[in-house]
């Protein structure tokens, strides 16, 4: 057990800012969790810090130092990852630090491991202050994510006049910042959605979506109307020029739901309009951005079937498109058609986990939304045929379930379930890893036959908030107080409301509904700030 931690580089040389990043954020971690003290002077332990180009990129090895542990990593990346494995594996006692027994080399399997903050209905990515997103940031990275992904959110706004336009473009570039600031990727979400008071005359047509899955949100305009596309190209000249400073890796072209034109010369979408838009806003960005590459996105291809994977895999075969990457999501499994005939020009395949709305509206509205049997089932469709992806995220509710998706994009083979308990042991307790392991078990047990329209076992939820309580009077002060334990047991206590107790007017659903407002930054009454600001905001009565 440790009470004085020393922090040396080497070589120091070797760092430079970065390494005084890297300390502070081993420091506020530990500082933060137990009453050890990082110091200049003698230590008891000294955590040493390398960058060894013979580990496997963004890889680390963790091992016995001198007089202590040294964490080495091949690169700024894996440095990263390599002490997010340090610290989530050592204990934080009263009486001090215990560093991690974990000793090995590890390196990641998936090539982009990225998370999409979805920065628009003023949900917690749009409003979250700075310096929150910034440490949030540096938590995933620490779980070896390495791209975060970010859109400007034309849908909440009425053209660059708004009032609302600058402060959103400043929190989209805040979001990428704070990746860069780490060393990490950035990628730009783009399509054919503008403005929503885009002029009716230049607007797309409604695509056809008989099951409601694809969405028509937005202002979406005709890349094939003159005029229209015009415009489309004049918006994101000024986009790509007002973030021109950040270097941006990826662009990823999205087909659907924000975008998508139903008219005869755009359909099928994903095989003709859609790469019209790709070429044309490819070009424009490389202007600014000379060395990105571009992702295209299937999400929603042929629900309902109208040739767009066979023509799109007609287009790619022709060679000289400028993608690098395409991307296969839907709402429930994996599309079977890349699994089944191979991936469109023989690109390498991302996915784009849906972590935050699957099963429950408002989205994340009644807290945590834990989802690990989902994940691992769906992750088994098709680990061995993906480069990695990026999780498609809301806020900051289902953290849970970014763990699980970093973790299978670090090694496609770890399951779930030993991704669940280092989460609890670091975030919680060792001692919560039972309870809290079959706790979440019941709370997506409830949430999965109420997403299907089941009656929800009383039994479970009442089982849930209990050892809700439980665990609550047993955590250290740092986690009973932290965001991660309080969604969580907001979730067990409006569980109970809604489908044991009172409803959601009852004072304690209330008591719940009102502090996940506060944690969320959201809106305090029910006319927020946008008409889309509902679907993300805890369902807080009058």
């Amino acid at each position: 057990m440790a009470q004085q931690l020393r922090i040396v580089l080497s070589p120091a040389s070797a760092f430079g800012e970065a390494g005084a990043q890297l300390a502070a954020i081993i420091r506020a971690r530990i500082e933060e969790r137990c009453p050890a003290r990082v110091t200049d002077g003698p230590a008891e332990l000294t955590f040493t810090l390398a960058l060894d180009p013979q580990i496997a990129a963004e890889g680390f090895r963790i091992e016995d130092g001198d007089i202590g542990v040294r964490v080495s990593g091949s690169d700024r990346l894996g440095l990263l990852a390599g002490v997010g494995k340090l610290l989530r594996t050592s204990r934080y006692p009263a009486s001090g630090f215990q560093p991690s027994a974990w000793r090995g080399e590890s390196a990641p399997q998936c090539a982009i491991r990225g998370i999409y903050f979805a920065s628009h209905f003023h949900n917690w990515y749009q409003v979250a202050p700075a310096p929150e997103l910034e440490r949030y940031v540096e938590d995933l990275a620490l779980w070896g994510i390495n791209t975060v992904a970010a859109i400007f959110p034309f849908i909440n706004l009425d053209g660059w006049d708004d009032p609302e336009s600058e402060p959103s473009l400043q929190q989209t570039r805040r979001l990428l910042q704070a990746g860069k600031r780490l060393g990490l990727r950035t990628c730009l979400l783009v399509g054919n959605t503008l403005f929503h008071n885009t002029p009716q005359a230049l607007r797309a047509a409604p695509v056809d979506d008989p099951r409601g899955r694809r969405g028509n949100s937005g202002a979406p305009v005709c890349p094939h109307h003159p005029a229209g596309n015009a415009l489309l190209q004049d918006c994101y000249r000024r986009l790509f020029a007002g973030l021109a400073d950040l270097e941006i890796d990826y662009l990823c072209v999205w087909p659907y739901d924000e975008g998508g034109c139903g008219c005869q010369q755009c359909a099928p979408w994903g095989a003709n309009g859609l790469l019209k838009v790709t070429r044309e806003l490819a070009a424009l960005a490389h202007t600014h951005f000379p060395d990105m590459r571009v992702i295209l996105s299937t999400w929603m291809f042929d629900t309902p079937p109208e040739g767009e994977w066979e023509g799109l895999t007609r287009a790619l075969a022709a060679g000289d498109h400028g993608i690098d990457y395409l991307m296969a999501a839907s709402h429930e499994d994996f599309p079977r058609y890349p699994l089944e005939h191979g991936v469109p020009g023989g690109l390498p395949l991302l996915d784009f986990p849906e972590i935050s709305m699957w099963g429950l509206a408002p989205w994340g509205g009644f807290g945590a939304t834990p989802l690990p049997a989902r994940h691992q089932r769906l992750w088994q469709q098709a680990k061995d045929h993906l480069a990695g992806g990026f999780a498609y995220s809301e806020g900051i509710y289902e953290d849970i379930n970014k763990a699980l998706i970093s973790q299978f994009y670090w090694d496609r083979k770890t399951t779930a379930a030993a991704t669940l308990r280092e989460y609890i042991a670091y975030e919680y307790a060792p001692e919560a890893i039972a309870p809290l392991s079959r706790m979440i078990a019941l709370i997506e047990s409830s949430h999965t036959r109420a997403a299907q329209q089941a009656e929800v076992n009383p039994d479970q939820v009442r089982t849930a908030l209990a050892l809700a309580r439980q665990v609550d009077g047993q955590l250290p002060a740092w986690a009973r107080r932290g965001w991660r334990w309080r969604i969580l047991f907001l979730r067990a206590v409006l569980d109970h409301e809604r489908h044991q107790g009172g409803g959601l007017a009852a004072p304690e659903a209330r008591a719940a509904l009102r502090e996940l407002v506060a944690l969320f930054h959201a809106a305090p009454v029910d006319d927020g700030p946008d008409p889309y600001h509902q679907r993300v905001r805890p369902p807080l009565p009058p």
